[in-house]
């Protein structure tokens, strides 16, 4: 029995819806931040065209007069300095100081630089050497600089409602898009019937994984058929000859000459076809049940009721000769003896599984069968069995380290297997808990009027 890994399966409509509103995200904050540079970048060469045209004005003008040269702008801010202390020169502030020698690589061109002042306010200053006078332009560019951070303000606004935009669509668009592969959830967990898997309305590739679940169902089919016709004939084909050893025991024993140790011997013959039968019998039948959904209905009794307690001491006195080989004992404890069993001999072919491997791999242990609150519990005080193997009890042709013992008892690692299946097929629940050094304990919750109680499920 698979017990989950308990990892979170990842949703596909989640990672479609997050995957597109991460792109559209990107793409809105890119074309965000691409219009804040482009109007950078705009707004910087219309500043420089200003400060350009002004400072030309001022050179051409300065050698006529000097007074007119400067800019009667509040943003525009005209320093001459000279490098010749026998003509006039403005003082310049700290922030434009390292800035009078600069000069461009073409002899009378203009040279822009952009500064901030100790106040915090930035200028775009335009420089132009003429002889021994250094022109400096500055233009007070915080009115620009307040602009570009609304701007940029403006814009990350936008991005972020074209993002919350294109989650809603995306969801929309997801949903829609899913809605093939809902339908066809819907279709599985309810079971399609007599109709397919696919349907007209679903997307090419949803129809494909249709198509291939419909193949899957058929092939699945056709085997369980096969399984069916195997196992009927299979049972038939034993049947026969347990029949004729069964009617010859009887033959046998109808003589009244044999000595007293071969009718004991032919009795046994007889109660162990008897056993045979019944195993047969009740295998066949769970072969054919055929569980649906998550609540599977449990097979319909079959035959009179009998008593738990009776079926418990039948079970133990199959087993007694094999226990005293062992030096095992086995103890009863039952709070319910009377309590009427659906399916005895279902319940005989399980107990005697699970006392038959307490006895073999308690190692000489005591067991007990204990019965109170629905349940029937063996308990073993054996080795136990460690974490990792017990996930695997309930595995076909699964053995545990009892196998690799030269005095471990062998077997084909389906005892438990089987009891499992028969115990669905009832409406039991078949559990196991155990630790290593400390013993097992098997437990079986047997179902009222055959049905299985809520809440409960198998878990080894």
């Amino acid at each position: 029995m698979a017990i989950g890994s308990g990892l979170r399966t990842p949703s596909l409509r989640r990672r479609l819806v997050v995957g597109i509103v991460v792109t559209a995200s990107i793409a809105s904050f890119a074309e965000a931040l691409l219009l804040h540079v482009v109007w950078y970048g705009y707004e910087r060469r219309l500043i420089e065209r200003v400060v350009e045209d002004e400072l030309r004005r001022s050179i051409e003008i300065h050698p006529r007069d000097r007074l007119l040269a400067y800019p009667n702008t509040g943003d525009l801010r005209l320093f001459v300095a000279s490098r010749d202390p026998t003509l006039p020169s403005d003082p310049l502030p700290p922030y434009l100081a390292p800035l009078r020698d600069v000069s461009g690589d073409v002899p009378g061109s203009i040279v822009f630089r952009e500064v901030r002042a100790a106040d915090g306010v930035d200028y775009q200053v335009g420089i132009a050497q003429r002889g021994p006078l250094a022109f400096l332009l500055a233009y007070d560019a915080s009115e620009h600089q307040q602009r570009r951070i609304d701007l940029l303000w403006a814009v990350l606004a936008i991005a972020m409602m074209l993002t919350l935009l294109a989650s809603r669509l995306a969801l929309g668009l997801v949903e829609r898009l899913m809605g093939g592969m809902n339908r066809l959830q819907r279709r599985i967990t309810e079971g399609p019937g007599s109709t397919t898997f696919r349907d007209a309305a679903m997307d090419v590739e949803v129809s494909a994984l249709a198509d291939a679940l419909d193949d899957h169902r058929r092939q699945v089919a056709i085997a369980l058929r096969k399984e069916r016709a195997f196992a009927a004939a299979a049972s038939h084909e034993l049947r026969t000859p347990l029949t004729r050893i069964a009617t010859g025991t009887e033959m046998l024993l109808a003589r009244n000459d044999l000595p007293d140790a071969v009718l004991s011997r032919l009795n046994s013959v007889r109660d162990s076809v008897d056993e045979l039968q019944r195993l047969l019998g009740v295998l066949l039948l769970v072969a054919r049940w055929q569980p649906a959904g998550d609540r599977p209905s449990p097979l319909p009794p079959e035959g009179a009721p009998r008593p738990l307690g009776e079926l418990v001491g039948l079970c133990i006195a199959r087993l007694a000769g094999e226990a005293r080989l062992l030096g095992t004992s086995v103890s009863v404890s039952l709070a319910e003896p009377d309590r009427p069993i659906l399916h005895p001999a279902m319940l005989e072919i399980v107990l005697s599984n699970l006392l038959r491997n307490a006895i073999r791999h308690g190692r000489s242990a005591p067991v007990e069968v204990r019965g109170e609150n629905g349940a029937i519990e063996v308990v073993d005080r054996g080795p136990g069995i460690e974490a990792a193997a017990l996930e695997r009890v309930f595995d076909p042709f699964w053995r545990g380290s009892a196998a690799d013992d030269e005095t471990g008892p062998s077997g084909l690692g389906l005892g438990l297997t089987i009891a499992e299946r028969i115990c669905a097929a009832a409406g039991w629940v078949l559990s196991i808990r155990s630790d290593a050094g400390s013993g097992t304990r098997v437990s079986v919750r047997l179902a009222a009027a055959g049905q299985v109680p809520d809440g409960e499920a198998p878990s080894p």
